[in-house]
């Protein structure tokens, strides 16, 4: 079973941006997270998915094993529907700086690790890098969100962490921003603004027939 092949056949699908395929030792596929906009309801791709499929690899996909994450741009979701920051770890050995994130959602932990060169803009850098792997970990998604770029700003006479964050689709790139202040620590003002940059936009769906 090719299941790169698989992902890419699923992108064609009217509406998906990416998949992920997920097999056992057995390669019998056990998880099928896919990533689509708000075009067509979740329930609608999960339809086409299984149909897909079936017509062109003869497989039968339980709808169990499809969960569907959306990208929303009319931002409109309310926080409760969101994930939440946990915890931020950082350690410095040498030159070198560890980071942990770990975000939160319905009692479910998500965790992006990542170490580098201790440089002050590299430390930010690398916050918002493991923030957006924990926040691919939750959807079930690789390599679509990509770090651009943070600043701080002054606004109202406060300091503001403004993060830039990109979205990659088969056929189309998007740029996202959020912002957060900052209270005590930056480190998890950056966090908080990646979070925002991608938050508002995603929803996820479990698909049972």
């Amino acid at each position: 079973m090719d299941i790169k092949l698989i992902e890419e056949f699923l992108g064609k699908i009217n509406s998906v941006l990416s998949s992920k395929v997920v097999v056992n030792k057995d390669k019998e596929i056990t998880e099928i997270h896919v990533l689509s906009s708000m075009e067509r309801s979740p329930k609608q791709i999960s339809r086409d998915v299984k149909s897909a499929l079936m017509s062109k690899f003869d497989l039968d996909i339980d709808y169990k094993v499809i969960s569907i994450a959306q990208i929303d741009k009319e931002l409109t979701k309310d926080d409760d529907s969101r994930l939440k920051l946990k915890s931020v770890e950082t350690s410095i050995t040498g030159k070198r700086l560890k980071v942990k994130v770990i975000l939160e959602k319905d009692d479910k932990v998500y965790e992006g690790k990542i170490s580098g060169p201790n440089t002050t803009f590299n430390s930010k850098r690398m916050l918002a890098t493991a923030t957006l792997e924990a926040i691919e970990k939750y959807l079930g998604v690789e390599e679509v969100f990509v770090f651009e770029d943070t600043s701080k700003v002054n606004l109202a006479g406060e300091d503001v962490i403004v993060t830039a964050v990109s979205f990659l689709a088969s056929n189309k790139e998007e740029i996202y921003s959020g912002s957060s202040f900052i209270d005590v620590d930056i480190k998890e003002s950056v966090v908080k603004s990646t979070l925002d940059a991608v938050n508002r936009r995603v929803m996820r769906h479990s698909i049972a027939n």
